[in-house]
């Protein structure tokens, strides 16, 4: 078979940064053993160890008023990362009006943490760098700072690199600025103060949104001189349901690529014959629509794709062999059939398997290993879950994404790249909102690895109840937070220029305070989906970008996220992605 869609594999890592390398394949053991050599997987786990160790304590306080006008769940999502960008696990709670972020590691960090904005409701923003002192910090200032150094700062790296900003953007960061000044002239009264903070955020995030799409578009065009027609991989995920064919042909034109679902959870089941039949037609279907196949997880360790039977396992070798004795099944089963294999889903994130860091790397090995054995011709991807590693702040016993990949590419057990799920606007079990900036900055920033990369997104497509979704997750745009009507007016006036009402400008007391911010919003949605497709598709280094969920007509995993919804209609994003590939890809 003639595989259409190559990945580089580990010999082509030119890029990657020089570090002694161990050679352990002539240690990887022979197929059916569920035990590894100790000194591979001691080697895995000590590559691990640059996670920051938690040594003492360290407290980050923040002011923040009017704080029970938020949602408590943007407390939650508070975190401190270090360096390197790794979240440390924290405890968060008041103290009076001050946010205490407490960690064990009294170190320097920024705080990320979801909040509100004009442009896109609640999204995740970051301070600077901030170092632990007694005295609080002021929340809104230090987040206006911190974003108005990122947007601002990616900027003047593009320009470097050749962009041309729009007007647009140069204008809205100078009001983002004179905003921020003022913010820091009137921290002595707070209501001027977090208004000038949260104007400059806004304006801050709105420059943002035509800096994007300078760098989308120019980027695209850079990219169309050297290839007229990109490669890049455009698809869907479908999962083995009986009812899949009802509105199949309604994608093709807007894929050329389709990703089917293999999970252990959805095949080993009392109707496992039935599963492979579906997934038979599912394949001829691909094939006669000149379809790229791209198959698995083999086993997906994220809470809503574990199965229940895998909880009556009572040790660790059993599970290894029933997930290995799965993946070689399925790829004997079905190899030349496939253009682009994923061996494992969701293995970075805390599980509620019990199963430890080592235990995970060991299955991780065990799998990559059964395919590579079952079907060596076949490229073969690790999905890396919630690569912004936003559940480390929240539980201490997760590995870092990061880390995690760099481990498995350091074993040269024959990965060719890496997916990336970024199941965007979900939280627990997804990844929270960001702007278009920041899901740039996270591609480059997995670059390093110097492995091509398979986005692997979905979103909301609207904020309505759906109780056919199974994921456990909220769909964060619907956390509800303060804001000033009036502020919110002045920025809407046809100039366009910043007028400050008259009780902020005039200076407001604690009462008049609650007055400016006593209404609630819950009506902004962050970047859409096709947003996000065309910034992954203006970098280079994304050779795949797969839609997580094709239709909401059934059960499926994440609330309002299909590309059908569950009246049979089309949803635009569709549309959208139909005329992004004829545009741009083949």
């Amino acid at each position: 078979m003639v595989v259409i869609f190559t990945l580089k594999g580990p010999q082509d890592n030119a890029n990657r940064p020089k570090q002694p390398r161990t050679s352990f394949r002539k240690l990887l053991i022979s197929r059916g053993s569920s035990t590894l050599p100790s000194l591979l997987i001691s080697s895995l786990t000590n590559s691990l160890s640059r996670i920051p160790v938690e040594t003492c304590m360290g407290q980050l306080r923040f002011r923040v008023p009017n704080a029970q006008s938020y949602d408590p769940q943007i407390w939650r999502t508070a975190f401190v990362s270090g360096i390197e960008g790794i979240p440390w696990a924290s405890r968060n709670w008041f103290e009076n009006d001050c946010l205490v972020i407490d960690r064990s590691v009294d170190e320097s960090g920024k705080l990320s943490i979801v909040w509100p904005t004009d442009e896109y409701g609640p999204i995740m923003l970051s301070t600077a760098s901030l170092r632990c002192q007694n005295a609080p910090y002021w929340l809104h200032v230090e987040l206006a700072r911190g974003t108005i150094h990122r947007i601002r700062g990616r900027g003047g790296d593009w320009l470097l690199l050749g962009l041309k900003l729009p007007e647009a953007y140069n204008s809205l960061m100078d009001r983002a600025v004179s905003a921020f000044v003022q913010a820091v002239l009137t921290t002595d009264d707070p209501g001027r103060c977090v208004a000038y903070a949260q104007s400059a955020i806004d304006f801050a995030i709105g420059a943002s949104k035509p800096l994007s799409r300078a760098f989308i578009s120019q980027s695209l065009q850079a990219r169309h001189q050297a290839e007229k027609q990109l490669s890049t991989l455009l698809g869907v995920k479908l999962i083995p349901n009986e009812n899949w064919q009802n509105d199949i042909e309604a994608i093709v034109p807007a894929i050329n690529t389709i990703h089917i679902s293999m999970e252990l959870g959805q095949i080993e089941s009392e109707s496992k014959s039935a599963t492979f039949a579906i997934i038979d037609k599912q394949l001829d279907w691909a094939r006669k629509n000149s379809m790229r196949i791209f198959a698995g997880p083999l086993i997906n360790l994220q809470a809503h794709a574990i199965p229940k039977w895998l909880y009556l396992f009572d040790d660790f070798d059993s599970l290894y062999d029933a997930v290995c004795q799965h993946a070689v099944q399925v790829v004997e089963r079905y190899r030349g059939q496939v253009h682009l294999w994923s061996a494992a889903a969701g293995l970075n994130a805390p599980n509620s398997l019990g199963i430890s860091d080592e235990q995970v790397l060991h299955l991780a090995v065990g799998v990559i290993q059964a395919v590579r054995r079952c079907d060596p011709k076949t490229p073969v991807v690790l999905t890396i879950d919630s690569p912004w590693a936003e559940y480390l702040g929240q539980k201490a016993d997760g590995i870092s994404p990061l880390h995690f990949a760099d481990a498995l590419i350091r074993a040269d057990l024959g990965l060719s790249g890496l997916g990336l799920e970024l199941n965007l606007n979900y939280w627990p079990g997804g990844s929270m909102p960001r702007d278009l900036v920041d899901v740039s900055d996270l591609i480059d920033h997995w670059n390093i690895l110097g492995l091509p990369l398979l986005a692997q997104i979905s979103g909301p497509c609207n904020l309505q109840a759906d109780p056919n979704a199974i994921a456990k997750s909220n769909i964060v745009s619907n956390w509800t937070y303060p804001f000033s009507a009036n502020w919110e007016q002045s920025q809407m006036s046809d100039s366009g220029s910043i007028e400050l009402t008259d009780s902020i400008s005039a200076g407001s007391n604690a009462t008049e305070q609650e007055k400016a911010f006593s209404q609630v919003r819950r009506d902004r949605m962050p970047v859409n989906g096709l947003e996000v497709v065309q910034m992954l598709l203006a970098k280079s280094n994304v050779h795949g970008i797969i839609w997580n969920q094709y239709s909401d007509r059934d059960e499926h995993t994440y609330p309002n996220a299909g590309l059908i919804a569950p009246s049979g209609k089309h949803r635009s994003l569709l549309d959208g992605l139909a005329r992004l590939r004829q545009l741009h890809i083949h």
